[in-house]
């Protein structure tokens, strides 16, 4: 019986779904922040685009809107309008626009649960603690097992809407300035100002 289990290979613990997304956030937390590119598709239409993250603070840049979150406010560039929408948003509202954020405040906001994934890779689904008033009903998001970086993020939204997020590079450590998260007038002088707070 010895010799059997002498060669018989022991399985790695494996992690839970709060595990895993403990492990992200404290590894996000710990860089000066994170870049990402990525595509993005709802089956119908896809863009691509840049997210900078750095703690509660977030820059994101495509061809439909550029976003600035200074960690309360929020200015929303659309160029197709040329206005600026200010808000200082609510956790629903800022999953809206930056899904990253559901890594960070999971614990808060929703129940993860391990899924079986290839290997090198975790996955873990996310379902809101509070179902009533969600923007996002469901999302399953894909880890490197080594890095803990996310690679891909599944979401259902309340309009049953499924938006699929690839993640094409990612950098981590870049030490950004407080004005990238922070709307400057001066680079958009003739768009019209909508404050919403």
């Amino acid at each position: 019986m010895a010799v059997i289990w002498s060669i018989v290979p022991v399985e790695a613990k494996t992690l839970t779904g709060s595990q895993i997304l403990d492990e992200a956030a404290k590894r996000v937390k710990a860089t000066h922040s994170v870049t990402v590119t990525y595509d993005m598709s709802d089956g119908q239409q896809s863009s691509s685009g840049t997210l900078v993250i750095a703690g509660e603070k977030f820059h994101l840049s495509s061809p439909d809107l550029t976003v600035w979150y200074d960690g309360t406010t929020q200015w929303t560039f659309m160029p197709s309008s040329n206005e600026v929408n200010i808000v200082e948003p609510t956790p629903e509202e800022l999953a809206q626009v930056n899904p990253f954020v559901i890594i960070s405040s999971f614990r808060k906001a929703y129940n993860a649960k391990s899924l079986k994934a290839p290997a090198g890779k975790y996955r873990v689904d996310l379902t809101p603690v509070n179902a009533r008033g969600a923007y996002i009903k469901k999302a399953t998001v894909t880890f490197n097992a080594s890095t803990f970086m996310p690679e891909r993020i599944e979401l259902t939204t309340d309009t049953g809407t499924n938006m699929s997020i690839l993640i094409k590079t990612l950098k981590t450590g870049t030490n950004y300035p407080s004005s990238t998260f922070v709307f400057n007038k001066k680079q958009y002088p003739k768009a019209e100002i909508i404050d919403l707070r």
